[in-house]
């Protein structure tokens, strides 16, 4: 999703875990410095329960691992956040070798999206010219059996591109899942001093706005340990002030992501949909996409309303 993505406590995703994170702080980084050993070269644990569709790849672990605990100073973190870190220790780094576990997934032909996260930046910070702007998204799935999760905490610099979330070893049932898969696609287009009153999808793009913008935009499993689409290389930087539609679409064939019965909603706030902001996104059902029309300025201004 980071991740919108605040990094989501599992309290309120209805799971049966205590997360030791910060209110408010965000999963969004690719994980951070200070890890033992200075470790760089292992990737992120899944901690998150996913379902893969259309045969998106995960590789099952055979063990869990925990032998490389956190011996940092928690640098970016408050004194309370120390306290109850280590409290609850001992903690274990993502990107460490020697640390390695794994939530629970499973194998899908076809998911019907229950809910769609647009990332919480998105919704409440108009993009500034010429500056980078993270897109980012989850799709989660309400299950009804539960899945395993594993706990997670910040350890250090939260909500920076150097942000480090680690696992204590606990883990709990998730009842919900994020949904991953290659085929989806994002397409970023102009659209002028004003959003048109009607736009056609020609199954790739909005046909009367602009060319898309060249943005890599791919799965990825974030710091957190959890599964979402975001835009990699630094994100998008617009060119032009003016309004843009950003587009998450799911190819009319060959794809077994349903976004037809999902609705817009924060998953930090227990699923509930978005109150206030400067941009609000949108299901297309028929054409089994979403998207959300932002507004660029020239000043980067657009807080909250």
């Amino acid at each position: 999703m980071n991740r919108r993505s605040r990094l989501m406590g599992l309290t309120a995703l209805a799971v049966a875990l205590v997360l030791v994170i910060p209110a408010g702080v965000a999963a969004k980084g690719t994980g951070g410095g200070g890890r033992p050993g200075g470790e760089t070269t292992a990737t992120n644990n899944l901690s998150f329960p996913a379902i893969a569709v259309d045969g998106f790849a995960i590789t099952a672990l055979t063990t869990t691992a925990l032998t490389v605990p956190y011996t940092g100073t928690y640098p970016g973190l408050t004194a309370d956040a120390i306290a109850t870190l280590q409290a609850t220790g001992p903690w274990y780094a993502q990107k460490t070798t020697g640390n390695t576990w794994q939530a629970e997934f499973q194998n899908a032909g076809q998911v019907d999206v229950t809910y769609i996260d647009w990332s919480d930046n998105m919704e409440s910070v108009s993009p500034k010219l010429r500056s980078p702007f993270r897109i980012e998204m989850v799709l989660f799935k309400a299950l009804d059996t539960p899945m395993t999760a594993y706990t997670m905490g910040v350890l250090e610099y939260p909500s920076s591109a150097n942000e480090l979330q680690g696992t204590n070893g606990t883990t709990g049932a998730s009842s919900y899942a994020t949904v991953i898969s290659a085929k989806p696609g994002l397409v970023v287009q102009y659209l002028g001093a004003s959003v048109p009153a009607a736009l056609t999808w020609d199954g790739s793009k909005w046909a009367e706005a602009a060319a898309p913008e060249p943005v890599a935009f791919a799965p990825e499993l974030n710091v957190g340990g959890k599964y979402v689409y975001g835009a990699s290389s630094g994100g998008w930087k617009p060119t032009q002030a003016g309004y843009y539609r950003i587009t998450f679409y799911v190819p009319a064939a060959g794809s077994g992501v349903n976004l037809a019965l999902a609705t817009i909603a924060n998953a930090a706030t227990g699923f509930t949909p978005p109150t206030e902001g400067v941009a609000t996104a949108v299901i297309d059902v028929a054409n089994n996409l979403t998207y959300i029309d932002v507004l660029v300025t020239t000043s980067g201004g657009g807080g909250r309303r």
